[in-house]
């Protein structure tokens, strides 16, 4: 079962040097709770914001999540809204089906 979440992450205009214009945007992004390694606070992102147009989109008390997901030899991390332990919650959700065994 995936998970639906909406994630922040920083895009901008880049030159030779690298990102000179940061900009955050958001998307919406699933994820496999079986996958899920590690889940962080992520406070320092909203300092980061103060500064780009995101800001005005989203609500000063927005907390923000950094999700460690398993990809086998390498690791995945996604910063994504909501407190920690929204994102625990929604992630630890079970469905109420059950399998019958006869």
């Amino acid at each position: 079962m995936l998970v639906k979440l909406v994630e922040i992450f920083k895009d901008g205009t880049y030159n030779d040097k690298g990102l000179i214009k940061p900009r955050y945007s958001l998307r919406e992004t699933y994820v496999n709770p079986n996958h899920v390694v590690c889940l962080r606070e992520e406070s320092g992102l909203r300092h980061d914001l103060e500064n780009t147009n995101l800001s005005e989109d989203l609500d000063p008390r927005q907390d923000f999540t950094k999700i460690f997901i398993n990809r086998g030899q390498t690791g995945l991390d996604i910063t994504v809204i909501g407190t920690l332990k929204t994102i625990q919650e929604k992630l630890n959700k079970r469905s109420n089906k059950e399998v019958l065994r006869g």
